[in-house]
């Protein structure tokens, strides 16, 4: 006989089969990807924020008005020291309105899990558009 269950209900009876290791991927998977999305949709001040406080540097958020990103695609992604160490290196294409080129930047970018806020931070700078 064929139960049918409530989407909630089936997500219940999966998620304890869900490891600890796997639950940190996702995290660390979706806080990529809104970063990325962030950057590509020239949300700036959004992508700011998930830069380490202590080194979060200012941006000038007048000049960033003229800079569209076509594209983000990460080239190079690698976990260190059981998952709290993320290296990735992005390229990123974007249009400079005020010169009227496109252009091209490589992002190697760092990024470490704090356990204690349970959140994923970015150690490096921000892309820097010329």
């Amino acid at each position: 006989m064929l139960c049918k269950l409530p989407g909630w209900a089936v997500l219940a009876l999966l998620l304890p089969a869900c490891t600890s290791g796997e639950i940190h991927a996702v995290k660390v998977d979706d806080t990529l990807r809104s970063y990325a999305t962030a950057i590509r949709w020239g949300e700036f001040e959004k992508a700011m924020q998930f830069q380490n406080p202590a080194k979060r540097s200012r941006l000038d958020l007048a000049w960033l008005k003229n800079i569209h990103v076509s594209s983000y695609d990460t080239v190079y992604k690698k976990e260190d020291m059981g998952g709290n160490i993320f290296e990735q290196t992005v390229e990123i294409h974007y249009f400079n309105e005020q010169v009227g080129i496109e252009k091209s930047l490589t992002d190697r970018q760092l990024w470490r899990y704090d356990g204690e806020q349970d959140k994923l931070w970015l150690e490096t700078e921000m892309p820097v558009f010329r």
